[in-house]
């Protein structure tokens, strides 16, 4: 009976581990002491970390869609440039609750760079051989003080905003701006950044990974964020600026990008308190809800109709601003499942001046040195992004240091594929002239994977950083682009250095050859009888 009684009550616990557990799964997330709950989901390793069940899709470069969209929509704006329709429904729906001061442009000079000037740094590469090479239109920005902005695509590397967050915040400490930039609206998996407060109700999250999950309506409009998520009446979403950062909280304006093809009612609420309603006409194309007014929390509530939301933006000041576009199993193929004209019209909203393709970590394979075929992907990912984002110069970030565990010894050791998959990189860069940076060489300066599990910087994976490591290697690229501005500001003062001195040359030449013009006539000046010539007149006059 003792058997059967303790068999009895194992079963009744385990029936009541199975029951709660159950329940829990029904719980939605919510935040907790600042920060978003993951939902529990007992099947979540049977499906690989994703809700939907299917393999993350591979695609496969279609550079003929590509040129097809981008005509398209080249042509509509072509005839409505020439007033031969009616008038579209509005891109930009503007609430200025409170004028932005944006102030003028960071005024940099050397001096204020110069400690990066004997930095030993890991230089970007530049294989652009055009005249107006895009990089330096970007380093040449920065060092004016202007805006710029750079979409940082990634995978799960910079998930959570891993190295993004503190790249944003040395660029912004550096060069102005403000907040965490893009955010998105909802994703179908739970995360944390520590950079912004994010809580969602109501929609259905895609990602461009699983678009079979998607509606054709939702998977033919993906943006490089990779994430889209569908609301209807009730749904709501809200961002909050955090203080990780200096620069991140005191924000001024605000972005939402969203499409209605129907028309929709939308409410925007700031900080808790001030509210306006937006009633977007139905169009078939990127829209944006921009704000004006001190920015702390953001609040997006659908009141009618059907949206897609891709995110929303936080910022404010001149200066830098780098969005955080990472898609999780993505090694850069997923550009090819996002829309060339939602990109291409994102571009004209926002203004892209870099975009990094920071790729090929999940493709190593132990000892392998041929990635020929993953070149080849790559330089059609690198013709994607130029064509979607044509004014932004292209930055390859080479693959990271990684160790795998040895099955003879269960040790971890080095991969051995990190330098065969950067020259490929370096390649494909090469071929296609744009930029390269060699993030293996970073992280061998800054002692290999190996320190950095040591050191607290990287997951015991020995292949993904941590926010401390990814710090680590943001601060490293920082350091370069703030190398390169200053090479610009020297350059620039050399020249003004230079202008000056012909210019004070130029009046010192003029003043002698005067000088020497007035040498030369002041003997007649000086044997005139000038007695004898006012006299002279005198008589003239007279008569």
């Amino acid at each position: 009976m003792r058997n059967s009684d303790c068999s009895s009550r194992v079963s009744w616990f385990t029936l009541l581990v199975v029951v709660c557990v159950v329940a829990f799964s029904f719980v939605p997330q919510f935040e907790l002491f600042g920060m978003l709950t993951s939902k529990v989901d007992i099947l979540a390793e049977l499906r690989d970390g994703d809700a939907y069940g299917e393999e993350p899709m591979e695609y496969v470069a279609d550079i003929e869609r590509l040129e097809q969209e981008l005509a398209a929509l080249e042509e509509v704006e072509c005839v409505v440039a020439q007033d031969s329709i009616p008038e579209l429904p509005a891109v930009r729906y503007e609430w200025i609750e409170e004028a932005e001061q944006r102030g003028v442009p960071m005024r940099l000079r050397s001096a204020d760079l110069e400690y990066y000037a004997g930095r030993e740094v890991v230089d970007v590469e530049d294989f652009d051989t055009l005249p107006n090479r895009r990089f330096d239109a970007f380093i040449e920005k920065l060092a004016s003080g202007e805006d710029v902005r750079i979409a940082f695509m990634g995978d799960s590397f910079v998930e959570g905003d891993i190295l993004t967050s503190d790249l944003r915040a040395e660029l912004q400490e550096l060069f102005g701006g403000r907040g965490v930039g893009f955010v998105a609206c909802d994703i179908p998996f739970a995360t944390v950044r520590r950079s912004v407060k994010r809580s969602v109700s109501g929609w259905t999250a895609y990602s461009v990974m699983k678009p079979k999950s998607a509606p054709v309506h939702v998977k033919d409009n993906f943006f490089i964020s990779g994430y889209l998520a569908e609301g209807k009446a009730g749904a709501t979403a809200r961002w909050e600026s955090t203080d990780i950062f200096p620069t991140l909280d005191s924000c001024s304006r605000a972005r939402v990008l969203l499409l209605s093809r129907d028309t929709s009612r939308v409410v925007i609420e700031l900080n808790d308190s001030l509210q306006h309603e937006f009633e977007v006409a139905g169009a078939d194309y990127l829209r944006e809800l921009y704000v004006e007014a001190p920015v702390n929390t953001l609040r997006l509530r659908v009141v009618e109709g059907d949206i897609l939301c891709y995110g929303a933006s936080l910022e404010g000041g001149v200066g830098v601003m780098v969005d955080n576009f990472s898609v999780r199993s993505n090694n850069g193929h997923a550009i090819f499942g996002t829309s060339a004209t939602i990109n291409r019209q994102a571009d004209e909203l926002l203004g892209y001046d870099l975009v990094v393709l920071q790729y090929g970590l999940n493709i190593m394979q132990k000892g392998q040195r041929g990635y020929s075929r993953y070149r080849d992907q790559l330089r059609d990912m690198i013709a994607y992004a130029e064509r979607c984002f044509p004014n932004a110069a292209v930055l390859v970030m080479g693959v990271s240091d990684r160790w795998v565990k040895s099955e003879e010894t269960g040790k971890y050791e080095p991969i051995g594929s990190v330098d065969a998959l950067t020259s490929y990189q370096r390649a494909a860069a090469d071929s296609c002239g744009v930029t390269f940076w060699n993030t293996s060489r970073v992280m061998e300066r800054l002692g290999g994977m190996s320190k950095f599990v040591a050191n607290g910087w990287a997951a015991k994976d020995y292949t993904h950083i941590n926010y401390i490591g990814g710090g680590r290697i943001a601060k490293s690229l920082a350091e370069t682009i703030a190398a390169r501005v200053y090479g610009v500001l020297v350059e620039r003062e050399a020249e003004a250095q230079r202008i000056m001195e012909l210019e004070q040359l130029k009046s010192l030449k003029y003043q002698q050859l005067l000088q020497s013009q007035i040498d030369a006539v002041r003997p007649i000046i000086d044997s005139v009888d000038i007695d004898a010539v006012l006299q002279h007149d005198s008589i003239a006059k007279e008569e």
